[in-house]
């Protein structure tokens, strides 16, 4: 097995000298496993159920694409457009999406387990009532997303933007804020108990709770 990265967060097992694959339209049920997959244009689709393994995916297009229930175990996403696509239900185990825009995008309900954001544009990203467990979201653009009930348990959010984002009904004990900007961001006393946040926030901690500073 793979260690683990300093930061807790198990990468991709991906073999090396991967196979370009010769994938052109996705379907029901379709599996794609061992491969890379460049610059591939799947927008507008709508399936269900496609699961991809160890693979490598680059400046591929899913704009607006409907992947339902779609699995990716192993896998690494670099410069892809899923802006506006829905994901509901997914399940990402031991994923990395580096530089991708993801505006709008719908993963409601899905799973994410070792997984890492990093240089994402994922405003009005919808995560409700997602699972999280050993995640970290780098450098991302989260302004206006939507994690209304999603369990965010010891999630990283390290120098990110949740400007104006939502977290009411989220579970939030241990998630680390403390490094990233949290302007407007909604919740309330008991979503933000445990959570982790730099002395420079707690003013705005103190205004989400409706407490006026003198």
């Amino acid at each position: 097995m793979r260690p683990a990265a300093k930061d807790g967060i198990l990468p991709p097992r991906l073999p090396k000298g991967l196979a370009l694959a010769g994938l052109t339209r996705l379907e029901d049920l379709v599996e794609l496993s061992q491969a890379r997959l460049v610059e591939g244009d799947f927008s507008g689709i709508q399936v269900a159920g496609v699961l991809f393994e160890q693979v490598y995916v680059r400046r591929t297009v899913f704009l607006q694409a409907r992947l339902e229930r779609l699995r990716l175990f192993d896998c690494r996403l670099e410069g892809c457009e899923c802006s506006g696509a829905v994901w509901e239900k997914a399940r990402l185990r031991r994923v990395e999406l580096a530089g991708c825009r993801m505006l709008g995008t719908d993963f409601a309900e899905g799973s994410f387990e070792d997984v890492r954001f990093s240089d994402c544009i994922m405003e009005g990203a919808v995560f409700g009532l997602a699972g999280f467990k050993s995640v970290r979201f780098e450098g991302c653009n989260l302004c206006r997303a939507s994690f209304e009930g999603a369990n965010l348990v010891g999630v990283v959010f390290e120098g990110c933007d949740l400007s104006g984002s939502d977290l009411r009904g989220a579970k939030l004990a241990g998630t680390d804020f403390s490094r990233s900007t949290i302007d407007g961001m909604k919740a309330g006393a008991s979503e933000m108990q445990g959570a982790i946040i730099s002395v420079s926030q707690a003013v705005q901690v103190v205004g989400l709770l409706g407490v006026i500073v003198k």
